[in-house]
């Protein structure tokens, strides 16, 4: 194998690479990565058994064709700390050769026959969705996914694919998260997985600059996502996804519109003066006014007023104000609507007609 690569692209591609191989597997195999190269391309790919990665290098001159496995760790610190715009590879059996400018780098080659097989280009997609409408619902969903769960559903992010729509769901128990955009169906349409949280944050990762289309296959056990550059593919999450319906108030009879930065500004300065005895928020909502106050012991007290457009029943609710700016951070639009119904009932935030958030309150005696 012989080649000249562009330095900064191959750099961008063994970022989400090295994030895929497992640094720390027992197995050593795992903790590398497969540059293959062929006629007029380069792929670098990476798989840590559960979740696989394939991205295309375009800048290149093929001298030799021919594949090297190597310490995708390695590799990746060599690539970052040169300066150089096109750097050269070689290889033989046993030893990988990196040459710039002034540098010449050798690293021990692994058995490639050795390397688990890593998904292909993908013959037909289930659904295709632009790449700007993947990171927004990513966005507003993996966030809320729970971190650490016996039940391990809820590990991941519920996709759930129609004619013509993709919602994706997420829960941790405390809250829930659901976003709904625009996809097109390529072959029978409807289909239902569980995304683990790793994947979400790797697809957005990947697909996160583009605006082109991504095409997405689910199958009995796994998910394939693939733009024109990278395909990402995925062990999903076994178990049964709550149901979400359920979860969602659909009797709230307060509601006040709120800038986003400015209710976003008034939490973080809220929770300045909460502590672990303390995580809660206490919102008191009355006609014209909306007041966040805090209290923690032996350190002191907040209270950030809001003028609002309210004129109904006053209610006091509390809420962790973590969970509060989890969503607010993610909110693209300008304003967001806060919907309330009892002191001891789930409050919605909304924002636009298709991104939705449940926060179940907390008891602030």
């Amino acid at each position: 194998m012989k080649v000249r690569l562009n330095r900064v692209e191959f750099a961008e591609a063994l970022g989400p690479v090295c994030s895929v191989a497992a640094a720390r597997s027992p197995k050593p195999i795992l903790q590398c990565a497969l540059l293959q190269v062929l006629e007029d391309h380069c792929c670098v790919m990476a798989t840590d058994l559960e979740i696989s990665i394939r991205i295309v290098l375009n800048q290149v001159e093929v001298s030799e064709q021919g594949r090297v496995l190597v310490s995708a760790e390695k590799l990746a610190q060599i690539i970052r700390e040169s300066d150089d715009e096109i750097l050269e590879m070689e290889s033989d059996e046993s030893v990988c050769h990196v040459r710039g400018r002034s540098s010449h780098f050798q690293i021990y080659c692994q058995t490639v026959e050795e390397f688990p097989p890593v998904v292909e280009r993908l013959d037909k997609a289930d659904f295709e969705l632009g790449a700007s409408e993947l990171v927004r619902l990513i966005e507003w969903t993996a966030f809320a996914a729970a971190k650490e769960s016996t039940r391990y559903a809820i590990n991941g992010v519920l996709w759930d694919m129609g004619q013509s729509t993709l919602a994706m769901v997420a829960t941790d128990g405390r809250r829930l998260s659901r976003a709904v955009g625009t996809a097109q169906a390529q072959g029978a349409g409807a289909a239902r997985a569980i995304v683990p949280s790793k994947a979400m944050h790797l697809f957005q990762r990947v697909f996160g600059d583009g605006e082109e289309d991504i095409a997405v296959k689910i199958t009995e056990n796994q998910i394939i996502v693939q733009s024109s550059r990278a395909t990402v593919s995925a062990a999903l999450v076994e178990g049964q996804f709550p149901n979400h319906e359920d979860v969602v108030p659909t009797d709230c009879n307060k509601e006040i519109e709120l800038s986003t930065q400015d209710f976003l500004s008034a939490v973080k300065q809220a929770a300045l003066l909460t502590n672990e005895e303390s995580r809660g928020i206490r919102f008191a909502l009355s006609e014209g006014n909306l007041t966040l106050s805090s209290r923690a012991p032996e350190q002191g007290e907040a209270v950030i007023s809001l003028a609002v457009e309210y004129s109904g029943e006053s209610i006091e609710i509390g809420f962790n104000p973590v969970f509060l700016i989890d969503a607010l951070r993610v909110v693209h639009g300008d304003s967001i609507k806060f919907q309330l119904k009892e002191a001891k009932r789930p409050g919605v935030l909304l924002s636009g007609d298709d991104l939705l958030y449940v926060i179940m309150p907390v008891n602030l005696s």
